[in-house]
């Protein structure tokens, strides 16, 4: 066994944009796409933003950065015309035949990627649990559960690896958000035109930032769904959303690495630990991972996704992105 065999992967966590270059890299960069799509309101939210831009001048007029100004401008403009501008639907066409529909309606090969998904994080949380009970009787079933369900799952997303998906998160999603709609949610001067001051370090949506939270609910709540008050994203809304697009892409990013022919005891617990996080965030959603056919009456069940709409962000027919 070689040097690089025997080194442990690495405890991916997300932190800000180095981290998250980091987790994202090559060949993990389908990680990167799991976290913008989670977070693809954030694209919504300053399109439409820019488009108030244009709308409402006598609001920005000191937005305090000269390049706010054109990058609003430019994102207006160019909106569903360029590589790097991709409108809704056009990000929609990237996310679903990697992912899927959140209901399994459609028949796209992204189907697969929610079955398999709960498939491992239903294993993850089973050891989890049993293993907090203090007990080590079916620890090792329980961990060949894990392993048996980690290799379909990254052999889907191994799978999936190439230029389509390197060039969707590297290029054209990585400039729509990084350097177009991330700036404009967090520029001062934006945030005061909806009653927001913003004392974050530019970190967000990969670190929290409470004030990020109210200025999403804000730009939701006046520009998004006027009349549709119950598609408005909220702050708690988007704090959940917030932590499972940074779980699940550490946790994809894990499952990528985990090789099992060379994995340790450790290597397998951090899988574990990285999926059951995954998990618990999306139950913060109302989503659990659905219970298999065969599954123990004891056993976590993971269910459809929150059964009202409004329990959930929609984007204009977009399918729910988890």
């Amino acid at each position: 066994m070689s040097d690089e065999q025997r080194k442990a992967i690495p405890d991916y966590r997300i932190s800000d944009l180095n981290t998250f270059g980091e987790v994202t890299g090559e060949p993990r960069q389908i990680a990167g796409l799991y976290f913008y799509q989670i977070l693809d309101c954030l694209v919504d939210l300053a399109y439409k933003v820019s488009v108030d831009f244009r709308k409402r001048p006598q609001l920005y007029q000191a937005l305090g950065d000269t390049a706010i100004p054109q990058t609003l401008a430019e994102l207006n403009a160019k909106y569903g015309t360029e590589i790097n501008f991709l409108a809704g639907g056009q990000r929609n066409e990237i996310y679903l035949p990697i992912f899927g529909c959140w209901d399994g309606s459609s028949s796209n090969e992204g189907d697969s990627f929610p079955n398999l998904r709960d498939d491992l994080i239903r294993a993850a949380t089973a050891f989890s649990e049993r293993a907090d009970t203090g007990t080590d009787a079916g620890v090792e079933q329980l961990r060949g559960g894990v392993r048996d369900a980690h290799r379909p799952f990254k052999d889907y997303l191994v799978g999936l690896q190439g230029d389509s998906v390197r060039f969707s998160k590297d290029i054209a999603l990585s400039d729509e958000t990084e350097k177009t709609c991330y700036p404009i949610l967090r520029n001062q001067g934006v945030a005061a035109v909806f009653g927001i001051t913003r004392k974050g370090v530019g970190k967000f949506p990969y670190a929290t930032d409470p004030d990020e939270d109210k200025l999403v609910e804000a730009i939701s709540k006046e520009l998004m769904w006027a009349d549709k008050p119950q598609m408005r994203i909220t702050r708690g809304r988007i704090s959940n959303l917030q932590r499972v697009a940074l779980r699940g892409a550490e946790a994809i990013a894990t499952a990528i690495d985990f090789e099992e022919a060379y994995a340790t005891d450790h290597d397998l617990d951090l899988l574990i630990t990285k999926c059951y996080n995954w998990g618990t965030a999306l139950a913060s959603l109302r989503i659990q991972p659905k219970a298999s056919s065969n599954a123990q009456p004891t056993a976590p069940t993971i269910e459809a996704a929150a059964s009202r709409p409004q329990d959930a962000y929609i984007g204009r027919g977009r399918s729910i992105p988890y």
